[in-house]
C-alpha cells in the first residue's frame, strides 16, 4: 500500500456490504473493513486502495454489536476464506436474504413468495477448495490468501474445510517441503467425494522420481489421492495411475451415484446440494412423461435427478468434459433412455435452436443465463422454470427479463451453500403468468 494518507483510521460502521465488509466514511472517504458490523466504532488498518475506496481490517471494537459473535476460527479475520465469522449465523442468513431482495427490488421484480433460508452444516462443509502455496523463509505455507493481499495465511486448521482435508494439512506442508523445488508449486486444489478425497498438485517444474516417491508416501499416510497438474485441467493425471481417476458422491433422495474428476465443477457443500436438488425438482413440478431442459447441466447433478422421476431430460453444457461425465453418470444409473446430453456454447447468440420443452432448469455461472435466455423464455410449450443462481445481481437481471416475457417469480429463497462467506445461492421458481402468450 502507498504511504499516502493514514495507515489507521477510526470510524463508525453504517452498513454491511454485499462482500460482507463493514462500510463507513473517514473524512468523506469510503472505507470498507473486514471484521466490522453496523453500529460499531472501530479502528481500521488500511491495507489497500482501489477506485478511491480504502479497504482494511478492523480491530475488535470496545462496544461490539449485539449481532457479533466470537469467530470459531483462530485466523479470522486475517484469512480471506471467510467474511462473516464474526456475525451470528441467523444474521448471516438475514443479510444474504436482504441482499437478494434488494437486488430484485432494484430490478423491479416482486416475488409472490419468499421462502425461509435453507441451511445445512455450518462448519467443515467444504468439499472443494483451492489453496495457495508459498515458501517463506524456508517454510512452506499452504492456505487461503489473506484479505486484500496475495500473501498465504499461516494455517494449520480450518473450520470450513471437510475434516479429512484439515487432518492432512500438516502432512501436506511437510511433503511439499521435501520436494526438489517447492517454490514451483503455486497452488493445491482439493476435491472430496463420499469416500475418497483428492489433492491436485499444480507444478510449474517437472517432478523427478524422488518427488514422486515423496508424494506417494504422502498419499499413503494421509489417505488422500494425489493428482498431478503440469498444465491446464486437461493435463491432470492421478499419481497412482493404477486406480480409477474418478471420485463419486451419492444423492440418496433419488438413488443416484455421480462420478466426477477432481477438476470438474461440483457443489462444495454436499448436504446443501441435496436440499437444493430436492427443492428445485419439487417446486419445478415436472410430471412423469413430460420433457425438461437443463441448461448448464454440468455432470448431471439436476438432470439425472429429474430423469429418475420419469421426466425426459435434455442437458446442455459448454464444458465437453462435463458432458462426458454426465453421459457416464446416465449409463451408471441406467438413465440413458431418459437423459441425453450435448456440448454447446450456451453464451453464443448463434447457438442453434434447441428442442422446446415444458420445463426449464437453469444453473449458470456468476455471469447469468446470457443472451439466449430471451429465446428460451419464448418457447411456446414452456410452463415453468427453476433457476439456480450464485449471483443475486445477475439473477435479478434475468428475473426482470423473464418477467418481461410473461413469467412471474412464483417463489424465491436462498440456500446457504457457503456459511460464513458472503456467497449467496438462490433458487427461484418462475411460472408463465395466466393469460401470458409466448412470443416465440
Amino acid at each position: 500500500m502507498s504511504r499516502r494518507g493514514p495507515r489507521e483510521v477510526q470510524l463508525t460502521i453504517a452498513t454491511l456490504s454485499a462482500e460482507g465488509l463493514g462500510e463507513g466514511c473517514f473524512e468523506s472517504r469510503a472505507v470498507k473493513a473486514r471484521n466490522a458490523l453496523p453500529g460499531e466504532a472501530v479502528h481500521v488498518w488500511v491495507r489497500k486502495r482501489r477506485a478511491g475506496i480504502w479497504f482494511g481490517e478492523a480491530e475488535s471494537p470496545a462496544e461490539p454489536s449485539v449481532q457479533r459473535q466470537a469467530a470459531p476460527c483462530g485466523v479470522f479475520p486475517r484469512c480471506g476464506g471467510c467474511a462473516l465469522q464474526h456475525l451470528q449465523y441467523p444474521h448471516q442468513l438475514a443479510h444474504k436474504a436482504a441482499r437478494l431482495q434488494a437486488e430484485l427490488g432494484a430490478h423491479g421484480v416482486l416475488p409472490e413468495r419468499i421462502r425461509p433460508p435453507v441451511s445445512a452444516a455450518q462448519l467443515h462443509y467444504r468439499y472443494k477448495a483451492r489453496l495457495g502455496v508459498r515458501v517463506v523463509d524456508g517454510e512452506v505455507l499452504v492456505g487461503f490468501r489473506e484479505g486484500f493481499s496475495n500473501r498465504i495465511v499461516r494455517m494449520s486448521d480450518c473450520k470450513t474445510l471437510a475434516l479429512p482435508f484439515v487432518r492432512m494439512l500438516p502432512r501436506l506442508k511437510e511433503a511439499l517441503g521435501r520436494l526438489r523445488e517447492p517454490d514451483r508449486i503455486p497452488q493445491i486444489e482439493l476435491a472430496g467425494g463420499d469416500r475418497a478425497f483428492a489433492v491436485v498438485v499444480r507444478h510449474l517444474a517437472e517432478l523427478d522420481p524422488q518427488d514422486h516417491r515423496v508424494l506417494a508416501e504422502f498419499a499413503r499416510v494421509s489417505g488422500m489421492r494425489v493428482y498431478l497438474q503440469p498444465g491446464g485441467h486437461d493435463s491432470v493425471t492421478r499419481l497412482d495411475d493404477a486406480g480409477t481417476p474418478y471420485l463419486s458422491y451419492t444423492n440418496a433422495d433419488f438413488g443416484l451415484c455421480y462420478q466426477f474428476l477432481p477438476t470438474d465443477f461440483t457443489q462444495v457443500n454436499p448436504l446443501a446440494n441435496r436440499a437444493l436438488v430436492r427443492a428445485a425438482l419439487l417446486r419445478l413440478g415436472a410430471r412423469p412423461g413430460t420433457t425438461a431442459t437443463d441448461m448448464f447441466c454440468g455432470i448431471g447433478n439436476f438432470s439425472l435427478a429429474l430423469a429418475s422421476t420419469g421426466v425426459r431430460v435434455h442437458g446442455y453444457e459448454g464444458a465437453i468434459g462435463a458432458v462426458e461425465r454426465a453421459r457416464l453418470n446416465a449409463r451408471l444409473n441406467g438413465l440413458t433412455a431418459r437423459a441425453e446430453f450435448a456440448a454447446t456454447d450456451l453464451y453464443d447468440a448463434r447457438c442453434p435452436d434447441l428442442p422446446e420443452t415444458e420445463y426449464l432448469l437453469l444453473d449458470p455461472p456468476r455471469s447469468g443465463a446470457g443472451v439466449n435466455l430471451r429465446r428460451w423464455a419464448d418457447w411456446r410449450k414452456l410452463e415453468r422454470i427453476a433457476y439456480v443462481s450464485c449471483n443475486p445481481h445477475t439473477f435479478a437481471a434475468d428475473a426482470a427479463l423473464l418477467q418481461s416475457r410473461g413469467f412471474c417469480l412464483e417463489e424465491v429463497g436462498i440456500f446457504d451453500m457457503f456459511p460464513h462467506t458472503a456467497h449467496v445461492e438462490t433458487l427461484g421458481i418462475f411460472a408463465r403468468a395466466p393469460g401470458a402468450v409466448p412470443r416465440g
